[in-house]
């Protein structure tokens, strides 16, 4: 449920902000989900057993790796990843590490949570939990730096499309404290518009 609710959270981020940074971010969660299909299909693992339910539901009768753990591990490893590198978020240093720190253990507990679940509901085996857990963190982690060393470069060029204009693409990779940022912004655009009506 858990990987669902964090699907439908970035899409939702991606309508609201849409931003490059997020949507290669969901970019990378089909990569990661079509990696897992690729795999399932080649190893063809059985799940730790097949009930009736399971063997007409949505459930695919293969196991090896967890889907659910390898999804979440990609999406916790490239937040982390997106925290540590990227954001900015406190001039005081404390505070700047003690964010980032809660932020990123935040997400290390979702990630084994949802990993502890497969194994605790019997839908996966542990083998089948950790090559999950260890493919979510290598597909997060070389994505990561696709995106940030050579896709962010192009982001730039990828605004300008008529497209991207048509949806107002942006891109943020400069901006360190988005939040901030938009927060200035939006309260300089407001005052100066509230000028504006009472002249």
């Amino acid at each position: 449920m858990l990987p669902i609710l964090y699907v439908v959270s970035i899409f939702t981020v991606i309508i609201i902000r849409r931003d490059l940074t997020t949507i290669f971010y969901f970019f990378g969660f089909l990569i990661t989900e079509f990696t897992n299909f690729v795999l399932k299909n080649l190893i063809k693992q059985p799940r730790p057993y097949l009930n009736e339910h399971r063997s007409k539901g949505s459930f695919s009768k293969y196991g090896m790796p967890s889907d659910h753990s390898q999804v979440m591990f990609y999406f916790s490893t490239f937040f982390i990843l997106i925290v540590l590198f990227r954001y900015y978020i406190s001039q005081s240093k404390l505070i700047q590490i003690l964010m980032k720190s809660f932020l990123c253990v935040i997400a290390i507990i979702a990630a084994v949570l949802v990993a502890f679940s497969r194994v605790y509901l019997k839908y996966h085996t542990n083998e089948q939990v950790i090559a999950g857990s260890l493919l979510g963190i290598i597909c997060g982690s070389l994505w990561f730096f696709i995106v940030h060393t050579i896709l962010s470069k192009h982001f730039h060029y990828i605004t300008t499309w008529k497209i991207s204009e048509f949806l107002m693409i942006r891109d943020y990779t400069h901006i360190p404290n988005i939040l901030l940022f938009q927060y200035t912004a939006e309260r300089n655009e407001a005052s100066i518009r509230r000028k504006n009506k009472n002249n």
